[in-house]
């Protein structure tokens, strides 16, 4: 098996690994601002709905940190194979 770098496509996947975390931290955001403005609601299914949203927040927030230690390793491995 012949296994070659291609510089393209490492930048390529840069790319798209900046992307989809930018994707994480946008929802992030968006889950922080529905959280931020539940003080009026007043149902019964307000505290669950509430947990579940806390409970996404920081599975996001995990998935990011995780990301960016994988594109940190990347990049690292991609600037060792160019030399």
């Amino acid at each position: 098996m012949d296994i070659r770098f291609d510089a393209n496509a490492a930048n390529e996947l840069i790319s798209q690994m900046n992307m989809y975390c930018a994707g994480i931290l946008q929802e992030t955001r968006g889950l922080s601002e529905i959280m931020n403005n539940t003080d009026g609601w007043n149902d019964n299914q307000s505290k669950a709905f509430k947990n579940n949203v806390k409970e996404l927040n920081n599975d996001l927030k995990t998935a990011l940190s995780l990301e960016k230690d994988y594109m940190k390793t990347f990049q690292q491995r991609v600037k060792e194979l160019r030399g």
